[in-house]
């Protein structure tokens, strides 16, 4: 299971809207020499709401690259649907992430039935380990 240091990062984009991938790369690798037990794109610092479905996986992609397999990738899934957040979740699973961050997106007053499945559809979704 995951321990230590496992910082969320930024996503760096430029003023077209396109991932900065050597900046990515160049935090990713400063970030594993610094001795970080692992890497969370996509978390509230990488400010996923803000990001496209192309940019999200874009900067995963890029992220489970980089980390060559040195420490463990934790992607974060946030969405106000269900649906969304499995194929979300499902998708990283596909690019090589070791395990998700479910984050709630939520606006809207959700009952405590409604937080659970959301956070329960997105573990079953998936064979990796999801952080709550």
């Amino acid at each position: 299971m995951f321990h230590g240091v496992i910082p969320y990062l930024v996503s760096p984009i430029d003023d077209a809207g396109n991932i900065k991938s050597d900046t990515l790369i160049r935090l990713c690798e400063d970030l594993i020499e610094a001795g970080v037990h692992g890497l969370t794109p996509l978390g509230s610092t990488g400010e996923f709401a803000y990001l496209s479905w192309a940019q999200r996986q874009r900067i995963v992609e890029i992220v489970v690259k980089a980390a060559k397999g040195r420490v463990p990738v934790v992607a974060g899934v946030a969405s106000t649907t269900i649906a969304n957040a499995t194929a979300q979740a499902r998708r990283f699973h596909e690019l090589g992430c070791d395990g998700i961050l479910a984050i709630l997106e939520s606006y809207f007053p959700l009952s405590d039935d409604g937080i659970f499945k959301y956070f329960k559809a997105i573990a079953e979704a998936v064979s990796l380990p999801v952080v709550l």
